[in-house]
């Protein structure tokens, strides 16, 4: 089995902010959607491993909190991307093996070498 979805809820005035952070980390441009009468929500698909991450507005529920790992074999480009994109300010790990940071609403995420 293999995650393919990952869905966020993000209050409303951080969703563009998450997109850009996501977008930064998975190399991918984040693209506006809309299904039906639903909220417009941003989609970001990883081409390395085709996860989708979609952020939703945080409306009628609270936002996500969690910590996510990535692993990858390019992750100093991704902590490149991260700050000239995102604006966001990786550190090193304690360990250092790998960055983590926080996105626009508080999420940790690591990002580690490796499949």
């Amino acid at each position: 089995m293999k995650l393919s979805l990952i869905v966020l809820y993000v209050p409303p005035p951080t969703l563009d902010r998450a997109a850009a952070f996501y977008g930064a980390v998975f190399d991918a441009e984040p693209v506006a959607e809309k299904h039906g009468d639903g909220p417009r929500h941003w989609s970001i698909t990883s081409a390395e491993t085709g996860l989708v991450m979609e952020l939703y507005p945080a409306t009628s529920r609270p936002h996500t909190t969690t910590r996510l790992e990535v692993r990858g074999s390019d992750v100093d480009a991704a902590v490149k991307r991260l700050m000239d994109r995102a604006y966001a300010l990786p550190e090193k790990t304690r360990d250092g093996k790998g960055w983590w940071c926080h996105d626009a609403i508080g999420n940790t995420v690591v990002l580690l070498r490796g499949a």
